[in-house]
C-alpha cells in the first residue's frame, strides 16, 4: 500500500513475511499515458501478483481486518470499473485493455499524501475529503448488498483539487466484508483515513486536522461506531494498526487515539444537546406566548 519501515521494526516470522508483503502491495505498475488529448492513468496487474494478494488477505484475516484484496485480475478489473462509473457516473473515462489492464482518467489535483509531502495540506482538504466520503457512502451498491465503501481510503488514495475544493476518491483494489452493515464499513473507512493521518501529521496538528475530517463527515451513526474502533489493539491486529500510522509507537498511539476518542465522543454529545435544543425551542416560544 504505502507504509514502509526499517528491517529492525517488522516483526519476523509468519507475522513479518505477510506484513511485508502488505506495505510492498504494489500488485499493480501505474504509468501515465496521453490519449486524444486526455491523461490515463493506466494500472496494469503484474504477474505474479495473486499471490501477494493471497499473502496480503491471509495478513488481514489474522489481523481481523474486514477486507480483502481481489486475487483474480478479472474481477478486481470489474469493481475498479464499477466503483468509478458508481462514484462519477460517466464524467471520466474508465475501460479496460485485455485481461489485467486497466485505464482510468486522471483527476486533476494531488493526492492528500502529496500535499502533506508538501506542506500544503490543510483543514479545506481534510473537510473535502469527509464530504466525498459521505457522498460515496449514500450510493448503493449491488456487490455489497447495501450502500457503498471503499475499504483503503488513506490519504493516498484521496485526490484534492485546492481550486475547486473538490476531494475524488481512487483506487479501489480493496473491499469490504460483505457481511457487515453498511454502518460498520462506513466507520472502517473513516478510521483507514484517520490511521493514516494521525500517524503521519505533527503533534501539534494532527488532532485539529482529525476533528475537522469527522465534524465535516457529520454522520451521526457512522461516528458513533467509530468511537467503538478508537482503541489501539494488541497482538497481531496492532501490528497491522502500526502499519497503518507509519509504525508509530504503542505508547503513543494510545495517547493520540485515546485523545481522539475523547474529542469525537464530545462532538457526539455537543451535537446531541444543540438537537435537543432545537427541538424544544418551539415549546419555548409556545411558553413565552401562552
Amino acid at each position: 500500500m504505502k507504509q514502509h519501515t526499517t528491517a529492525a521494526q517488522r516483526p519476523s516470522g509468519l507475522v513479518g513475511f505477510a506484513s511485508t508483503a502488505i506495505e510492498s502491495i504494489q500488485i499493480n505498475s501505474i504509468t501515465l499515458e496521453t490519449r486524444n488529448r486526455r491523461t490515463l492513468i493506466v494500472k496494469h496487474r503484474r504477474w505474479g501478483s495473486e499471490l501477494v494478494a493471497i499473502i496480503a488477505n491471509l495478513f488481514f484475516r489474522l489481523s481481523r481486518s474486514p477486507i480483502h484484496v481481489w486475487v483474480r485480475p478479472g474481477r478486481w478489473l470489474r469493481w475498479e470499473i464499477k466503483c468509478f462509473r458508481l462514484l462519477y457516473n460517466g464524467g471520466f473515462q474508465v475501460f479496460a485493455e485485455g485481461s489485467r489492464t486497466l485505464c482510468q482518467e486522471s483527476f486533476r489535483g494531488k493526492s492528500l499524501l502529496e500535499h502533506l509531502h508538501r506542506k500544503t495540506l490543510d483543514s479545506r482538504g481534510v473537510r473535502a475529503a469527509a464530504r466525498e466520503l459521505r457522498r460515496a457512502h449514500g450510493l448503493r451498491c449491488d456487490e455489497l448488498r447495501g450502500f457503498w465503501s471503499h475499504g483503503d481510503p488513506h490519504l493516498g488514495n484521496v485526490v484534492y483539487d485546492a481550486v475547486a475544493d473538490r476531494a475524488r476518491l481512487v483506487d479501489f483494489e480493496i473491499i469490504h466484508d460483505k457481511r457487515l452493515s453498511a454502518v460498520e464499513r462506513h466507520a472502517d473507512d473513516l478510521l483507514v483515513f484517520l490511521q493514516d493521518l494521525v500517524g503521519r501529521v505533527s503533534e501539534e496538528e494532527w488532532l485539529r486536522l482529525a476533528t475537522c475530517f469527522v465534524t465535516a463527515y457529520g454522520q451521526e451513526d457512522v461516528i458513533a461506531e467509530l468511537t467503538k474502533k478508537l482503541v489501539v489493539p494488541r497482538g497481531i491486529a496492532g501490528i497491522w494498526w502500526k502499519l497503518r500510522t507509519e509504525y508509530m509507537s504503542r505508547r503513543e498511539l494510545v495517547c493520540r487515539f485515546t485523545a481522539l476518542r475523547q474529542a469525537v465522543c464530545n462532538h457526539l454529545v455537543n451535537r446531541s444537546v444543540l438537537r435537543q435544543r432545537r427541538e424544544f425551542e418551539p415549546f419555548e416560544q409556545w411558553l413565552k406566548t401562552a
